[in-house]
């Protein structure tokens, strides 16, 4: 099987192919992620809670400014209880995952809710036709074992479960996962196309928190110490996705697919200690959600002024019905002692897109547009019951509001060689949806709404894939949600500008390198004051190489050597009353050598065992409940892995 990529249509669309993907490192969706040109992901709350990500001046928090998309199911999970837009990709397992598809930016129709400061979409696949066995042992008790089947020629149709646990390192890092995926698709005559994924996930996971400075300075506590016990969560989810491509009617291509997710989380978390009560800060929030989805694609070529237009049509409709609960508990007894919220809502997205394609000569135009409908309603259970929590907006209430978004971009091309330089000029139009919580009776529902342009240059090629450009977005009303301490704090206006810039490169048989480099600023135009936490400045570098053997003392079998490395370096991050984060720079390799059916890898994250911190924070806390109250800011951190190794045994069958 051949398998295309369509042609990029602005500067900062690229597709990171299965090569480069296993050039470093990969045990977790979240390390695929990390190819991304500019794209920052910490994990600074445990093994199975989502990532927060950073990408163009924006810090997205746990997913409400990148989209994500797993072979059609959606991640992002609209008026999370712990983060709008919460996006947990633990679930994938990253061997089959055969390619991300990457549009920086809000430039194109298709991109819907969350699509703020890019969209990362994962194409699944096996690579190899038959069984495939992996298991891996390694520091801290690191246990995993994954085993995919590939039946027949089509990469697409397979079975994959991932099993895995570890004690980690430091108090509180331990984790248990499981997870299935399975995808079918079947080629019928006439063109006819159909496609089931198929997947489950459960997890069971400990969190350590933060660790304050000056305690650590004062030997109080050392870097990997956890701040209160009892941290920690579970996570399940189930998905099924039905699709069908219809058989082509002339030129035109028409896609159906259905989907459904049942996912929970139950997370604790305590940031401040006993700075709020003397009881203690702890919360432990719940979220429970149904997703039910239905999208139609067509594309087709129509003639326009005499001139063929390539066009592409979309609809589609998604329900989310969510519980959801917020209580605190006693850092003595983990008892509860206070609700705060206990509702549940049903919010609807129905959408619209379309978008043509006009090629001049060497110019190519391209306009579109898109709608989105939002409807909202919440019943307040909390506030039904106890008077003191309304707060005027009603025990049950409804919200709706529409956000329409315009689309365009320019391209011209240098020659008319396929591999010439092409210059890009785009622009978008984005937005995010709101807290349904956040939502009064009769309310037109505030999307937050995102304008953004770009002008850019790119280069593609077998042998070398360049691209370059600079960006600007504009926030008219903003907001970021600081989860130390659970509360979102709305800035008015931001401005977000940089440049970034990219490189594929397959000189030789066997070598590949990914290059990429990204500088941002971001900040709130009101107070011309930088935005916290956002990452000014990242560099990533993903080589690989692998080489054929000739050990012919070993008999006829073929032997491959691989060897690769990822190399991650993030510039200072500006934090609250003028602080600053430290520099990260890591160092993975990955060693392998194949012969015949077997296989063994050697994989070391962190090789030169740096003491990174993976998360810094400032605010207020008072993790000693003897200590005298105080609201002076201290800064806090999640301390990064330090030098971690694992062995792989692979069969393959």
């Amino acid at each position: 099987m051949v398998r295309g990529t369509r042609a990029p249509q602005t500067a900062s669309e690229l597709t990171l192919g299965r090569d480069i993907l296993d050039a470093a490192p990969r045990s977790g969706a979240v390390d695929l992620l990390r190819a991304v040109p500019g794209l920052v992901a910490s994990q600074h709350s445990g093994e199975g809670k989502a990532h927060q990500l950073f990408l163009r001046g924006f810090d997205a928090l746990h997913g409400q400014d990148v989209e994500l998309n797993i072979a059609g199911l959606p991640v992002n999970e609209v008026s999370h209880i712990h983060a709008l837009g919460y996006a947990d990709l633990n679930f994938v397992i990253p061997e089959v995952v055969q390619a991300l598809e990457v549009t920086e930016g809000s430039y194109r129709a298709a991109q819907g809710d969350f699509a703020v400061a890019g969209t990362v979409r994962m194409d699944l696949g096996v690579k190899e036709q038959g069984v495939h066995i992996a298991g891996t042992l390694g520091q801290y008790r690191q246990r995993r074992l994954v085993a995919t089947v590939r039946p027949g020629e089509d990469p697409e149709t397979f079975a994959a479960v991932e099993l895995g646990e570890a004690r980690n390192y430091g108090a509180q890092r331990g984790y248990g996962r499981a997870s299935l995926l399975a995808q079918a698709t079947t080629r019928l005559t006439d063109g006819l196309t159909l496609r089931a994924l198929a997947g489950s996930y459960v997890t069971r996971f400990d969190s350590p928190g933060v660790v304050r400075e000056d305690a650590l300075l004062a030997g109080q506590q050392d870097f990997f110490s956890a701040s209160t016990p009892r941290q920690g969560g579970t996570v399940s989810r189930h998905q099924l996705l039905l699709g069908v491509e219809l058989p082509r009617s002339g030129q035109g291509r028409t896609k159906l697919e259905f989907f459904g997710i049942l996912s929970d989380l139950r997370l604790r978390n305590n940031f401040t200690g006993f700075r709020v009560d003397e009881r203690g800060d702890g919360l432990e929030q719940t979220n429970d959600s149904i997703i039910l989805g239905a999208r139609a694609e067509h594309r087709r070529t129509v003639t326009m002024f005499g001139r063929p237009v390539a066009l592409e049509l979309g609809l589609g409709a998604r329900r989310d019905g969510v519980e959801q609960t917020q209580r605190r508990y006693r850092e003595s007894d983990g008892t509860f002692f206070s609700d705060e919220i206990d509702a549940h809502f049903t919010q609807t997205d129905v959408w619209g897109w379309a978008e043509g394609r006009m090629v001049l000569g060497r110019w190519a135009l391209r306009i579109g547009g898109r709608a989105d409908a939002l409807g909202v309603e919440v019943f307040d259970a909390l506030a039904f019951r106890d008077p003191r929590f309304y707060d005027g907006q009603g025990y049950s209430r409804s919200a709706f509001g529409v956000h329409l978004g315009a689309k365009a971009g320019l391209e011209y091309a240098l020659s008319d060689d396929a591999t010439t330089w092409r210059l890009f000029a785009s622009y978008g139009d984005g937005f995010r949806s709101p807290q349904a919580r956040s939502l009064s009776e009769g309310e037109r529902a505030p999307f937050v709404s995102v304008h953004g342009a770009e002008v850019g240059a790119r280069k593609d090629g077998e042998t070398w894939a360049v691209q370059l450009s600079v960006f600007g977005s504009q926030v008219e009303n903003d907001f970021f949600f600081d989860h130390t301490v659970g509360t979102t704090v709305y800035t008015g206006e931001t401005l977000r500008s940089g440049v970034t810039a990219s490189l594929q490169a397959r000189p030789v048989r066997g070598l590949v390198a990914a290059l990429s480099g990204t500088v941002a600023h971001a900040y709130v135009t009101k107070t011309d004051t930088l935005l916290p936490y956002f990452a000014p400045f990242v560099a990533r570098a993903d080589v690989g190489w692998e080489h054929p053997l000739e050990w012919t003392w070993l008999g006829a079998e073929p032997t491959l050597f691989t060897v690769g490395t990822g190399l991650t370096f993030i510039g200072p991050r500006p934090l609250p009353f003028d602080e600053k984060s430290r520099s990260v720079f890591l160092t993975d390799l990955d060693l392998g050598l194949r012969r015949g059916a077997l296989g063994l890898k050697l994989e070391v994250r962190n090789l030169l065992d740096a003491r990174w911190r993976d998360g810094e924070f400032v605010y207020s806390s008072r993790f000693d409940p003897s200590a005298p109250a105080s609201l002076v800011p201290a800064r806090h951190f999640t301390a990064g892995s330090p030098r971690m190794a694992s062995l792989t045994l692979e069969v393959h069958l």
